[in-house]
């Protein structure tokens, strides 16, 4: 009935969305970036900082290469050439001038003009009654929950011994924001959020939600360069010394090989420990820009107490893990104790020198921790960081010649004197040919806490590599893109006692013959070595998961287009193959200027092995992660609505079906959907989600 069901909203509603509008336009760069890439990404930030040049477009006239490679629409390449066309012939006049670069198009162009502009825009008001009336206020708010409900909920409604692990609140998880932009000078907000299972109480001196935070953040204010209140985040050079925001992983967009950071920025994410929290200034004074920040705040962590003489009593904290970025669970007793339960002090400064082709400069910060950090030992994690206060100093460097972008960055971290360096170059040999190395080194006992480094592994440590991409047009209408990375582990890793290697293949054909109809066949093959028990003992053997996806999009006619996938992936280990695969329709139709949209989808999946778990895009409310994991076989499908009852009010809804094939021997009554205390009954989730967004102007 439910197959039926999705089926029929599929083919009556399709997936309506506006012509133009901001959460089109944001939505089709979120997809671009984060559906080539199976890294956990910071979805809300990249959101943000998208709409941020949605409403202040970015002046091609007056951006310089730091802001013309910091931001997601434009490519290296494209950036390279437009500073190149500046110096040889000044200005834009109009932004279609663009098209005498090699690397845009027509098509590219339109699609990046939503972000751009090349008139000027200065900081005009000269009051805060004038900043406050002039700028944007937006109200956001979200709330979510599913049917049926975790084990963890059901313990707690049963009102039994509660002794027994369990969630403290309901399962519906809820998020609030307020955000005051004024054009690109000055912006503040707070940010507040309660996921699933946590409660949510205001008596007995609780505060409702179990997160909040808050910002003010200013930038090019005369010699001013940036000045960060409450929370914020530092991303400076290849992101090996000191970054706490997003970072993409490799992909078919090989220039996302290299980091664009830019300093210290406004946080506002609903990560819960990603962050920094205090102050952070900087000065740019001719060529050369200076900060220094400072920040203290309680994190989470596993918590171990020393006993007093007379071991009766905890007294003393001694040692913890910390949980150093998502995390952020307050659901049952256990994780509640968890919560705030050392400080994190931190301070450090930076300086860089500008010049007309590129940028060198230095990051320094210390950090130290209410807690000594001891690990729990595991061979692969013997040179892990252990004790209470660490620093970290990195070189890095950012250089343009013609058409060669050189970037780098050596850094140094003082446990063992360890050393991690990254180094790369984005070429662009001719109109039709791009190409992108990166070499990295990282020592096994280089501190990976706060650090974003290009690479194969999680954790910028203990890792080796080569990495080369390309990308050619063809034709008008066909383009090829791909890298081979080659890599190793000289230190045992988890899943891996010994050291190791592997490799990694990705190619990617596109076609698009005109504006109606385009398509691609991507192919990822991936061979790690892994342990396998043999016998008492453990050997390496390799493991390659090679992934075949064919995907087309065409546009019947103004409004109405189709989009199917079909991906398929083999994973082979010890002789012994399992296989997945995933298909799925969605129907487009974008009634212009409507009050509303609807998206759908219908998927299927059938997944034998968790190596062959398949991701895909789904379209979402404002900031919520659209990445979905198929890691079963089974059934997919989510209707989105998007109404707009009056000019400044948005309003989502978003129901998504997961049900879950039941094995023939298999009793439906008794099957489960996921474990512990998130295990629901029966082979079927429902999901609910409702967003407002009101804005004043």
């Amino acid at each position: 009935m439910r197959y039926s069901f999705c089926f029929f909203i599929l083919l009556l509603l399709g997936t309506y969305s506006f012509a133009q509008t901001e959460n089109e336009t944001v939505n089709a760069y979120i997809e671009r970036y984060i559906e080539n890439t199976s890294d956990e990404v910071d979805i809300q930030q990249f959101a943000s900082d998208l709409l941020f040049y949605y409403e202040n477009p970015l002046n091609l006239n007056k951006a310089d290469a730091n802001d013309l490679f910091g931001v997601p629409f434009l490519t290296t390449f494209q950036a390279l050439e437009i500073i190149e066309h500046r110096k040889q012939f000044g200005n834009f006049i109009r932004i279609y001038e663009l098209q005498v670069l090699p690397s845009f198009s027509l098509q590219s162009i339109r699609e990046i003009l939503p972000f751009v502009t090349i008139k000027s825009s200065e900081l005009s008001a000269t009051s805060l009654r004038q900043i406050w009336h002039r700028g944007q206020h937006q109200i956001l708010t979200l709330a979510e929950t599913s049917a049926p409900s975790p084990k963890g909920v059901r313990i707690a409604d049963t009102l039994q011994d509660l002794s027994t692990n369990h969630y403290s609140g309901s399962n519906l998880y809820s998020n609030f924001r307020y955000r005051f932009d004024y054009k690109k000078y000055i912006s503040f907000g707070l940010n507040a959020e309660k996921d699933a299972g946590e409660s949510f109480e205001t008596k007995n001196g609780n505060k409702g939600y179990d997160y909040y935070s808050m910002y003010f953040a200013m930038q090019d204010v005369g010699k001013l360069k940036s000045l960060n209140l409450g929370d914020f985040q530092a991303n400076f050079g290849q992101g090996l010394t000191l970054s706490t925001g997003l970072a993409f992983g490799k992909s078919s967009i090989i220039t996302n090989a290299k980091r664009n950071f830019n300093g210290f920025g406004a946080y506002r994410s609903l990560r819960e420990n990603a962050f920094l929290r205090g102050g952070a200034v900087s000065f740019e004074l001719n060529q050369w820009q200076a900060g220094i920040f400072v920040s203290s705040k309680r994190v989470d962590g596993n918590g171990v107490f020393e006993s007093d003489s007379s071991n009766e009593k905890l007294t003393e904290l001694i040692s913890t893990t910390i949980v150093q970025e998502d995390g952020g669970y307050h659901r049952t007793p256990s994780e509640s104790i968890d919560k705030d339960i050392l400080n994190d002090f931190q301070t450090g400064i930076y300086l860089e020198y500008k010049g007309n082709r590129g940028r060198i400069g230095t990051i320094n910060y210390i950090r130290k921790l209410g807690a000594t950090l001891q690990p729990n030992l595991k061979p692969y994690n013997a040179f892990n960081f252990a004790g209470n206060r660490y620093m970290k100093n990195g070189v890095y460097y950012d250089y343009v010649f013609r058409n060669i972008n050189l970037y780098g960055e050596v850094s140094h971290s003082s446990h063992d004197h360890s050393f991690a360096q990254i180094h790369g170059a984005l070429v662009s040999l001719h109109r039709f040919l791009d190409l992108s190395f990166v070499y990295r080194n990282y020592d096994r006992s280089f501190i990976t806490m706060q650090s974003n480094g290009f690479g194969e592994a999680s954790n910028t440590s203990n890792e080796n590599g080569l990495y080369v991409g390309f990308q050619s047009k063809i034709s008008q209408s066909i383009s090829i893109l791909g890298y081979y990375d080659l890599y190793k582990f000289p230190w045992l890793r988890f899943q891996a006692d010994a050291p190791s290697s592997g490799n990694d293949f990705w190619l990617e054909m596109q076609y698009k013959p005109n504006r109606k109809f385009k398509a691609y066949y991507r192919y990822r093959a991936e061979t790690k070595q892994v342990g396998v028990a043999n016998g008492a003992i453990e050997i390496l053997n390799a493991q390659t998961i090679a992934r075949h996806r064919f995907q087309a999009a065409y546009t019947l006619s103004k409004g109405v287009e189709l989009r199917n996938r079909i991906e398929w992936s083999y994973a082979t280990l010890s002789a012994e193959q399992t296989q997945g695969s995933l298909i799925y329709q969605d129907v487009i139709y974008k009634p212009f200027g409507k009050k509303y949209q609807l998206s759908t989808r219908v998927a299927y999946s059938q997944i034998g092995a968790y190596g062959n778990r398949i991701y895909s895009y789904e379209q979402t409310p404002l900031y919520d992660y659209p990445l979905f994991t198929h890691g079963y076989s089974g059934l997919r499908c989510y209707i989105l609505a998007r109404y707009k009852p009056v000019r400044n009010l948005d309003v989502w809804f978003k129901y998504g079906l997961t049900k879950h094939d039941v094995p023939l021997d298999g009793n439906q009554e008794f099957y489960t959907i996921g474990s512990g205390l998130s295990e629901i009954n029966g082979n079927q989730k429902h999901t609910f989600t409702l967003q407002l967004r009101y804005l004043i102007k």
